[in-house]
């Protein structure tokens, strides 16, 4: 089959080295690999400020990487990297977090939570709550605007995100919630997209399957702390910006969530990068696709902080499919 691939997005897989499929490899090499695939992602901006931190929590001290854009009090969004739960790392996702913190003008936070098979589900979930809840707790301290607190992530950490905003929801009040490319349900089979897109890309069905055996071996697919999407009440969740790539087997569940979203009375807004595959917003500085989605999603964040202190409109739903 011939993928509808954007012609800058087949040109950068046509040059990348050939990956193995992960299930052919141990974990360490598969963490290997993406740290040397990782390469490819950067540089970011130069910033004031980026230092390495530990979180104070109930389950522990929490690795963390703190990017700061500017002195002073700001807003913050708190990020969970992807790479299907088990890989990725604070690294590999350095590029993206330092032009999310550049162009949103805000404070980002970046998680190291614990990593399966080493810590099976739900212990990244929980320290993935834990960590929001510490930056809300230790706002003064970590010179951080309590009412202009956001979460995000992509690929799994878009899970993280979604389902940490889920799990917080009567606790913490959150301005907007981040899901870039996210994986959101564990029920493979309910989606055309795994189908279309089963193999010929960076994420095989065979790889998702390979996270979901790492994270959750003997998975409750229907538990919203491993599939958000299967959460019974999303009203009252913070407003959310959802990023879907074309070529994705992601795809489908991401732009199911937005709609569940939007019939929940969420603030919603999706778009869906043509002729994109999964992970293409990390090639920031490869694809124009990819700088542009995380310009849109700055856009998106500054525009939920200025809302979060103007008590501007928290309800309805906008859709956008360049």
């Amino acid at each position: 089959m011939t993928l509808p691939l954007a012609p800058e997005a087949a040109a950068l897989l046509a040059s990348a080295p050939p990956r193995p499929e992960r299930h052919t490899q141990s974990v360490e090499d598969n963490r290997r690999s993406l740290r040397e695939a990782a390469r490819l992602f950067a540089p970011g901006p130069e910033l004031p400020e980026v230092r390495d931190c530990a979180l104070a929590t109930p389950v522990g001290d929490i690795p963390a990487r703190i990017y700061r854009s500017g002195p002073g009090v700001s807003a913050a969004l708190v990020y969970f990297h992807g790479g299907g739960w088990a890989l990725g790392d604070l690294d590999t996702h350095d590029s993206i977090c330092r032009n999310l913190a550049h162009d949103t003008v805000c404070t980002v936070i970046s998680v190291d939570y614990r990593q399966p098979p080493e810590h099976r589900f739900p212990v990244a979930l929980q320290d993935a709550v834990a960590a929001v809840a510490a930056v809300a707790e230790q706002a003064p301290q970590l010179q951080v605007d309590r009412r202009r607190l956001a979460v995000g992530g992509d690929s799994a950490g878009g899970s993280l995100a979604a389902a940490a905003a889920q799990q917080l929801a009567a606790e913490v009040e959150l301005a907007h919630q981040l899901l870039l490319i996210p994986a959101l349900d564990a029920r493979l089979a309910r989606w055309p997209s795994y189908e279309e897109f089963a193999s010929g890309t960076p994420l095989s069905r065979r790889d998702m399957e390979w996270y979901y055996e790492q994270y959750c071996p003997e998975p409750a697919l229907d538990d919203p702390r491993l599939s958000p999407l299967a959460a019974r009440d999303l009203a009252g969740l913070p407003p959310a910006t959802i990023v879907t790539a074309e070529c994705d087997p992601l795809r489908d569940e991401g732009e199911a969530y937005a709609d569940l979203l939007s019939r929940a009375q969420v603030p919603v807004e999706l778009r869906r990068y043509k002729g994109m595959f999964h992970p293409f917003v990390l090639y920031g500085a490869r694809l124009d696709a990819a700088r542009d989605a995380q310009r849109y999603a700055a856009s998106r964040l500054r525009k939920a902080f200025e809302e979060a202190v103007s008590d501007g409109p928290r309800r309805g739903a906008g859709w956008s499919r360049p």
